[in-house]
Parts: C-alpha cells; structure tokens; sequence
C-alpha cells in the first residue's frame, strides 16, 4: 500500500526544521543547564554551613561564610559532549577544599552534608528551569508558532 505525502508549503517546512536545529544548539544545550544548574547552586549556597571560626588558610584567614560564597557553578568539559550534552557542577572553589570533609565527614567529624540535600531539594525545580529556557528558546526560534 503506497502513501503520498503532499507539501503544501516547502519554504515553510524547511524553516521550521531549521528553527528545530537552532533550538537544538550547543547554545541553547548550555543556557538551559546553566538555568538548572542556578537553581541548585542558589540552594546549596543557602544550606552551606557558615562556621563564626576563621580558618587559616594558604592566601591568609578565611572570614565566616568563605565557603558558602566559595560555591561556584563549573562547566565539567569531560562529561559533556559538544552538541548533545552539556554539565556543569555546582560545587566549591579550590581555596575552599575543605567543603568536601564538611560534605563527606572524616574519621574524625561526622558529615554535616549540604551539597546532596540542596540537590535533592531543587532537583524538580532545575527541570522545570531547563524545560522553560528550551520552551522559551523554541517559541523564539519559531516565532512563536
């Protein structure tokens, strides 16, 4: 049984396939998961532990609330691949190393974890900031068709 496919406008075809091409850029890739990774960022900065203790650090004494305001947002070259996946990580600067025993704990300290529970909190949230760039970005691209 042979089916015919008729189009009725080809120019218009061919324009919202290359709308869809844009929307599945590398540009957009990366704004959408930035726009996730903000959310998760904002809420572990929020949950990170402020000690009123000054730690001496290599560059000098850390003032109360270093780490927290050492939370940074950090594109992962080896786990994105250019055109299909881009990740970025929401943890801590290197001068702020020591986020890693807080999350973690050591043999000495228990954990006092702020990195997971501000992802498992927002994770929702993320997906939902991701799906509305890409929506956002598609009505963009398509003139809001």
């Amino acid at each position: 049984m042979a089916s015919h496919l008729r189009i009725e406008n080809p120019e218009g075809l061919t324009s919202a396939l290359r709308s869809l091409e844009a929307v599945a850029s590398e540009s957009v890739l990366r704004q959408a998961a930035v726009a996730g990774a903000r959310v998760i960022h904002a809420e572990v900065k929020l949950r990170a532990p402020v000690d009123l203790g000054i730690y001496e650090g290599k560059s000098g004494k850390h003032p109360a609330g270093f780490l927290r305001d050492n939370i940074l947002i950090a594109y992962d070259k080896e786990r994105s691949a250019d055109g299909l996946r881009a990740t970025y990580l929401v943890t801590w600067s290197k001068e702020a190393f020591y986020g890693r025993f807080l999350e973690h704990g050591t043999s000495k300290m228990a954990a006092k974890p702020f990195l997971r529970p501000g992802y498992e909190a927002r994770k929702r949230d993320a997906v939902k900031a991701v799906q509305s760039v890409i929506h956002e970005k598609v009505k963009e691209l398509t003139n809001g068709r």
